[in-house]
């Protein structure tokens, strides 16, 4: 339960209304949590999840953090928890641009979503596997569903000649993302989100991205690429680039 409000803090950061008492609450978590027993592995590794959590809500969690607390959840007969602490560290591992050990996290994590049929855990997998540009991950699949790296629908316009990623680019001008904010949500850097953008706009020969805006607003954003506005979630170890959590 405690980790589960220390989950709720860390997805509510940036909200005005729920920053205000967070340094309050946290400190509450911590204290009811002082008072339980960590003699027993499980209870130990929940304690490992809780910390992580905790640290994700201010903004200071890190790949390793995740991965221990992983590591320490295979005591656990429940998959969750542990295919949860294995999705935030490739999102950690992706955002320090370490992506083969981010997707073999992914693996794991969707491996586990598998077993125990969970069909939301498994799409927050192939969402971050696709923003991200992980290797796919078999795992993730569920009968019916689209492969993570299938082409994605572009809307009811023509494509121009854009590739993959500048359509994903595109839909984001589209609803109103900055360059920095392109780049959290796609794992890639500001200069680089930057060159997107100029070649989206001599593509589509327009000379801003409010013209831009009109060619790429989607009917239905594509797998990953959501339309609620993110909020700064962490700066990146190795470009300063921060992400964002998910809408």
């Amino acid at each position: 339960m405690l980790a589960h409000a220390a989950a709720a803090e860390a997805d509510s950061y940036g909200l005005p209304a729920m920053d205000q008492d967070r340094a309050a609450t946290l400190d509450r978590i911590r204290e009811a949590a002082a008072g339980l027993t960590q003699g027993l592995p499980l209870y130990a590794a929940w304690a490992r999840l809780l910390e992580a959590e905790l640290a994700r809500a201010e903004r200071r969690d890190t790949p390793e953090d995740w991965l221990a607390a992983a590591e320490a959840l295979r005591v656990s007969e429940q998959p969750y928890p542990r295919a949860l602490a294995l999705l935030r560290a490739a999102d950690a591992l992706a955002v320090a641009g370490e992506r083969e050990r981010a997707s073999t996290a992914a693996a794991g994590a969707a491996e586990l979503a598998r077993i125990q049929g969970d069909v939301q855990l498994a799409q927050l997998v192939r969402q971050l596997t696709d923003r991200a540009r992980l290797h796919p991950v078999e795992g993730a699949e569920q009968p019916g569903a689209e492969p993570a790296q299938a082409e994605r629908p572009t809307g009811a316009g023509p494509v121009f000649g854009l590739t993959r990623r500048e359509q994903d680019v595109l839909r984001l001008v589209a609803l109103g993302r900055t360059n920095r904010q392109i780049a959290a949500e796609l794992y890639i850097s500001p200069k680089t989100a930057s060159v997107h953008v100029s070649n989206i706009l001599a593509k589509l020969e327009v000379t801003g991205r409010g013209e831009a805006a009109r060619h790429g607003a989607p009917a239905a954003p594509g797998p990953g690429l959501t339309t609620a506005p993110c909020r700064p979630r962490r700066r990146a170890d190795h470009g300063a680039v921060p992400t964002t959590a998910p809408c």
